[in-house]
Formats: structure tokens, sequence, C-alpha cells
């Protein structure tokens, strides 16, 4: 990121007559359910901090603006993404202690996600930044999305490995499993 950073800021210098400014907004990564990424653990906030250290500490150009979500934010938005039913007493419990709007950070009480995870027994970690066993059922495996979790699972190896995966419509079929029911896909994968 530092990298690429300032190499954009160093083709911004070129462009006569301009001071180059850039704002740059990172995110934190959230695993998501019926993705690859759904069996990943999210850094823990420690990790995140270093890491946002490290890009403070290699991006000191005061024409260079860094942002980024609160990771406590970010915590939450995991953890309720790859939850399951019991969560939905955190979430009342969240919305009668005051918590409506939350993703403005002038309205965010995370003392009140905080409060009704204990409430509720539970704790956001085991939900957020548990990495999770390949052959776990997971809350959400009674969805059927037309992805195939063989096919998430290739793909989250792949991931691991850095290796790409073609684009379907100008590549073989990659048997993601939407190659049953969508009239594209299987003239694809009848091709194969």
């Amino acid at each position: 990121i530092i990298e690429m950073v300032n190499k954009v800021f160093s083709l911004g210098k070129r462009v006569a007559g301009r001071r180059p400014q850039l704002r740059v907004n990172l995110g934190t990564f959230v695993p998501k359910a019926h993705t690859p990424f759904q069996w990943l653990a999210q850094e823990d906030e420690e990790e995140l901090n270093l890491r946002q250290q490290r890009l403070k500490q290699g991006l000191k150009n005061r024409r260079i603006r860094l942002s980024w979500q609160d990771s406590r934010v970010s915590l939450l938005e995991a953890a309720l993404s790859r939850g399951d039913r019991r969560l939905g007493r955190v979430i009342y419990g969240a919305y009668k202690l005051g918590s409506t709007f939350d993703a403005w950070s002038e309205r965010f009480n995370y003392q009140n996600w905080l409060t009704t995870f204990a409430e509720a027994g539970l704790d956001p970690d085991f939900y957020a930044r548990r990495q999770r066993p390949l052959d776990e059922l997971l809350p959400w495996s009674h969805i059927d999305t037309g992805l195939s979790v063989d096919f998430l699972k290739r793909e989250y190896k792949r991931a691991l490995e850095g290796a790409e995966t073609a684009d379907c419509r100008n590549k073989a079929c990659n048997v993601c499993g939407l190659e049953k029911r969508h009239p594209e896909c299987q003239q694809s994968f009848l091709k194969l």
C-alpha cells in the first residue's frame, strides 16, 4: 500500500502546475459469509493498530491524508455478518440502548454493543476473530446461493497460494455450482 500510494503521488507531481494531494481511505478486512474467505479470522485490534502505524510511518507526506474505519466498527461488522441466530438478542439489545445509525461515527456507541454481547453471554471475537475449520457447519450453510462449498474451499486455497482464477465467461468453466442453474453457465460448462 505504501509503495502504491507513493507511486500515485509521484505521478501526480508530474502534472505541471499542480501540487498533488491524496486522500487514502483504508478498510479493515472483514471476512464475509458465502465467500472463499468465510473461514478466515479477522485480525485483532493490536495487529490492526500496528499496521496502521506502519502506514503512518511509511506515508509521512503532509499531502497524503490517511483515514480508516474504527477497528471496533469492523469487529462488529465481522461478528454480525458471520453470526448466528443468537445475535438477534444482541442487535435488539443494542437498539434498546440507543444504537441506531452506528455507521455514523458521531452516533457509534461501542459500549452498548459490548453490554448486549455480555448480557447474551456471547463474545464478538468468537464470531469475528476465530479461524474456522473448513469442515465447520457455518450458521449460513442452509442458504443456497448457487455457489458450492467445494468451489469456495478451492478458491480459499487458491487465494492463500496467490493463484488467480480465470473468469469463466472468457475461459473454461470453474464449476462453481452456477453451471447447474444459469443458461450462460450451462453453455460454458457443456463446452468442457
